[in-house]
C-alpha cells in the first residue's frame, strides 16, 4: 500500500510539472568560478575557469527575457560561483531590478567578501530591494561587521540554514547517458532551478556548466540545441512555458536513483566527486 501511494505521488508530481506550470523562478550565474572550494559543487566551480556574465550582454538578455516573460517570473536569484567576485555587481543588480520591477530578487553568496564591499554596493542593495542570503558554510566570517553594514544601510541579510547541517545529496552523473529521462525529471530536485545563461534559458544548472567536467576530466557530455531555448529565437512565453514543463535530452545523464550524502569539505578536484 505504501509503495502504491508513493507511485501515485510521483505520477501526480510529474503531471503537475508537465501540465500546470504557469510561473517560474530564474537563477542567474553572474560568475562561474568561486573563492570557496567546495567538494562536489553542483555548479562545478572548483574546476571552472574564471568567467563573468558580460554586463552589456546581461543588459540585453534581461531586457529580452522581461519582454517575453517578465510577469511570469516572481523570483530571481543572483548567484555563482560567487556573485560578489563580479566587478560590476552593482550594475548587475541595477539591470536586474530595472527589468524585473515586481520580482523578488535575492543574491546568494558565501559571504566571504561581504564585509569588504563598498558603500556603493550596499546602497544599491537598498535602492533595488535586493535581499542577501548567506549560505552558511562552516568558515570564519566577520558576522559582526556584516550585521553592522546591513543595519547601517538598511539591507536584509539572511542565512539559508545552519552550518553544522552542511550535509547534502551528491549529484551523480551517468557518462553513458542511459537514464530514463521521464523518471529522472520526475525525481529531480533541480528542475526548478531554471537558468538564464548567455542569452539562453536552461531547465537546470548542469547543462550550463558541464563543459567544465568535459574540459577538466576529458569527458564527452553533450548539450544539444534541444537542451535550452535561445531567448532571441522564440516569439512568445508559451514556447518557454512548454519547454519548462518537459524533460530535456540532458536528463539522460542524471542518475537520480543515487542518494549518497556528502559532508561539506574542501574539493580535491577528483572525478569521484561528480561521476
Amino acid at each position: 500500500m505504501r509503495f502504491r501511494i508513493k507511485e501515485v505521488y510521483e505520477k501526480l508530481r510529474g503531471f503537475y510539472h508537465w501540465n500546470i506550470k504557469k510561473r517560474f523562478h530564474i537563477e542567474i550565474k553572474v560568475a562561474d568560478h568561486c573563492n570557496l572550494n567546495c567538494i562536489g559543487c553542483s555548479h562545478f566551480s572548483p574546476i571552472a575557469q574564471e568567467h563573468f556574465y558580460d554586463v552589456n550582454n546581461y543588459k540585453n538578455d534581461c531586457k529580452r527575457l522581461a519582454e517575453l516573460a517578465g510577469k511570469y517570473i516572481p523570483k530571481i536569484r543572483l548567484l555563482g560561483g560567487e556573485p560578489l567576485l563580479h566587478k560590476d555587481i552593482v550594475s548587475i543588480m541595477e539591470i536586474t531590478r530595472n527589468n524585473f520591477g515586481k520580482s523578488f530578487i535575492r543574491m546568494v553568496t558565501n559571504g566571504i567578501l561581504l564585509d569588504r564591499m563598498p558603500a556603493e554596493f550596499w546602497e544599491s542593495c537598498k535602492k533595488n530591494n535586493i535581499i542577501i542570503t548567506i549560505t552558511p558554510y562552516p568558515i570564519n566570517l566577520n558576522v559582526k561587521r556584516i550585521a553592522e553594514l546591513a543595519h547601517t544601510y538598511g539591507v536584509t541579510v539572511r542565512n539559508s540554514g545552519d552550518s553544522y547541517k552542511m550535509e547534502f545529496l551528491k549529484f551523480q552523473y551517468d557518462i553513458n547517458g542511459t537514464q530514463n529521462i521521464k523518471n529522472t525529471f520526475n525525481k529531480c530536485t533541480m528542475k526548478r532551478c531554471h537558468q538564464l545563461y548567455e542569452g539562453k534559458i536552461y531547465m537546470c544548472t548542469p547543462p550550463t556548466c558541464i563543459k567544465y567536467i568535459n574540459n577538466h576530466f576529458q569527458k564527452e557530455f553533450k548539450v544539444t540545441a534541444n537542451d535550452y531555448l535561445d531567448i532571441y529565437q522564440i516569439e512568445n512565453v508559451k514556447v518557454l512555458l512548454n519547454y519548462l514543463r518537459k524533460p530535456i535530452p540532458f536528463c539522460r545523464y542524471c542518475n537520480t536513483n543515487v542518494k549518497n550524502k556528502v559532508l561539506w569539505g574542501a574539493s580535491k578536484k577528483e572525478i569521484e566527486e561528480w561521476l
